[in-house]
């Protein structure tokens, strides 16, 4: 039963609150809640995740099909505050659904990029997630700040920064709620672009972030001359710095340093281990995203995890 999975996790939060001076034993309840989210996310339907027999041209040809029966899904991944361990955000994330099969992004996004039906994706992700956050809101449920990807294909398209405004708009959305995220490989298709497009976002109060900070040639401009709120640093990165000492432990720190320094924050992505999450809270990096607390999941999951923190704060 759902409810007594939900009354498990209530109990295990509670019970990880106060084993913060225990590592090891937080360790152990992480894990337990993590196996609690997974009965309640796939036990009962019937639905995996795994590699489709899937090329381009049946991509091309299924896309319309299934943008109109909805079978691409919005899956949140939390964005974690290490200093509460409660969710303070989060990532959307899009899966599709067909034949009863979870498709991963990798199968079906660089495809999609290759041609305008990228465009047709990203904003009906954020038509979707919007619609998810009126829902929420008009039932008068804790509404955290969602971040949206948008490929770097769009930068430049006419009217974007408009279109963006408007979905957001069309769902009465306070702005602050949304963050639109872009790699730092959108420079390759003009910085001019990318920065009236951030301006323009920051104009109109929605937050933005560079994404896979970290993947290619990082360039200081692109950081220095616009307005980000938001660096996220790739998980490649991080796994690279587990070694105390190596360059890659020295460039992550002065990563970290270089953001607070510029005013804005740093989000840490692939987060997996214990000694991941040590090591950003010993250089004052404090938000964190990645398996460790918990995979993309589904909206009706993503609900019933801010609930149960939010009960768990109205207890305390």
């Amino acid at each position: 039963m759902i409810s007594d999975s939900i009354k498990r996790i209530e109990e295990l939060l509670i019970e990880l609150e106060q084993q913060k001076e225990s590592e090891n034993k937080a360790r152990e309840l992480r894990l337990e809640l993590t196996n609690v989210y997974a009965k309640i996310r796939y036990g009962n339907s019937g639905k995996r995740e795994g590699k489709a027999i899937i090329d381009k041209n049946n991509v091309e040809e299924l896309f319309d099909e299934a943008i109109k029966n909805e079978e691409f899904k919005v899956f949140y991944q939390p964005k974690v505050n290490l200093k509460t361990y409660e969710p303070n955000g989060a990532e959307a994330l899009c899966r599709w659904i067909h034949n009863d099969v979870i498709i991963p992004p990798d199968e079906f996004i660089p495809i999609l990029e290759q041609s305008s039906k990228i465009e047709v994706l990203d904003f009906y992700m954020l038509d979707h997630m919007c619609r998810d956050m009126r829902k929420w809101l008009d039932e008068g449920k804790r509404v955290v700040q969602i971040s949206v990807n948008l490929s770097r294909i769009n930068v430049g398209q006419e009217r974007l920064l408009e279109r963006i405004i408007e979905t957001i708009d069309k769902y009465s959305i306070p702005h602050s709620y949304v963050q639109v995220e872009l790699t730092e490989t959108s420079t390759e298709l003009g910085f001019d672009e990318l920065k009236d497009l951030v301006l323009g976002l920051r104009d109109a109060g929605v937050s933005t972030a560079v994404d896979d900070f970290g993947t290619g040639y990082s360039s200081l401009k692109l950081i220095s001359e616009l307005p980000w709120n938001v660096l996220k640093v790739d998980k490649s990165l991080l796994h690279e710095a587990e070694r105390t000492g190596s360059s890659e432990h020295l460039m992550l720190c002065h990563i970290i340093s270089m953001v607070r320094d510029l005013g804005m924050e740093c989000v840490v992505e692939g987060v997996e281990t214990p000694e991941d999450v040590k090591l950003l809270k010993d250089n004052n990096c404090f938000m964190a995203q990645g398996y460790y607390f918990d995979r993309p999941i589904s909206r009706e999951y993503f609900e019933q995890l801010l609930d149960s923190f939010n009960q768990q704060r109205i207890a305390r």
